[in-house]
């Protein structure tokens, strides 16, 4: 009865291993990396991730300023929405990560009975990545039991895989997992001066040192309200892409952010739609190159301090201890 119950826990032991040992992300290093493929990202142009009535794609764009990834989103059957987007930080990631697809485990070629087991016989779940000189395609089959990996297959080699939780989670999350979320991406110790530009008039004023605080050109004197209006342009913060502003809204107010030598850094400018019931307010930025819903409470404090800005008072006799 002992050794019983002795093998009864050994088995149990191991299965547990095992199950722990298959599902683990494994940190592999650089020379031991099992690829699926193994390019350089400049080389992507696209990438599309569909499953059920959802559609990824992200792309490369090129404007005025340089190349830039823009993502879209569709969603739904019969009457699909469609929310296009600037790709951030995690999406560029992405981008990256597919460039090199790593994967967990290679699973070598796969019968016909191994592509039922793993749900790929039947899957309309894709994943493509466009390169300059072609395409490579994979088919998604389920997800591992236990883990965020799901397993894929690569028609045109015959190869199955098992791809990691990174690629497969912001994948699975969709817009909101890559959208941009940055106002800005350059660095605050650049900024020297703004370049305000407020109903019909135009400000400009320097930073003093790293204090955060600012001041008229030449004067060493800080200006408190157009410091405190700064802070508040500095909180402003993207609440998603989803709605664009109506061919009514109008600019509030716009800054201009210049460095040491008066290069230019970025801009912002803050929009109203008055049409809108609720979350009037967009911004629109070097960074988001269309305007973003704004979160509208940080907005409201932008708004309320703009009266004072071009002339250098306080609006509407608000005073410095209700800030």
């Amino acid at each position: 009865m002992t050794d019983l119950r002795f093998h009864a826990i050994l088995f149990g032991v191991v299965l547990i291993a095992t199950y722990f040992t298959w599902n683990r992300e494994i940190s592999y290093g650089q020379a031991d990396i099992l690829r699926v493929w193994d390019r350089d990202s400049t080389d992507v142009l696209a990438i599309a991730y569909q499953i059920s009535e959802v559609e990824v794609r992200i792309e490369r764009r090129t404007d005025q300023a340089g190349d830039f990834f823009w993502g879209t989103e569709t969603v739904g059957g019969d009457e699909p929405r469609t929310t296009d987007f600037p790709v951030g930080g995690p999406g560029r990631n992405l981008v990256h990560q597919l460039a090199g697809l790593r994967t967990v485990r290679d699973l070598g070629p796969l019968s016909t009975e191994m592509m039922t087991t793993f749900g790929i016989a039947d899957s309309s779940d894709r994943l493509a990545v466009q390169f300059r000189d072609g395409q490579r395609e994979l088919v998604l089959g389920d997800q591992v039991y236990g883990a965020e990996q799901r397993y894929a297959y690569e028609p045109a080699t015959g190869m199955g895989h098992v791809l990691p939780r990174d690629i497969m989670t912001p994948l699975s999350n969709g817009q909101e997992a890559v959208r941009e979320r940055l106002v800005h991406r350059f660095d605050g110790e650049d900024l020297a001066r703004v370049r305000v530009h407020l109903g019909g008039t135009v400000r400009t004023m320097s930073r003093l040192g790293d204090t955060g605080e600012w001041a008229e050109p030449g004067s060493p004197a800080p200006d408190v309200p157009f410091g405190t209006f700064m802070q508040r342009v500095g909180q402003l913060a993207i609440q998603g892409f989803a709605v664009r502003p109506g061919p009514d809204a109008r600019v509030l107010v716009r800054l201009e952010y210049l460095g040491s030598d008066d290069e230019p850094l970025g801009f912002m400018e803050l929009l109203r739609d008055d049409g809108r019931e609720a979350d009037p307010y967009f911004v629109l930025t070097e960074t988001t190159r269309v305007p973003a819903q704004a979160m509208t409470f940080l907005a409201v404090r932008v708004d309320e301090w703009l009266g004072g800005v071009a002339t250098g008072g306080a609006r509407g006799g608000l005073e410095l201890s209700e800030l």
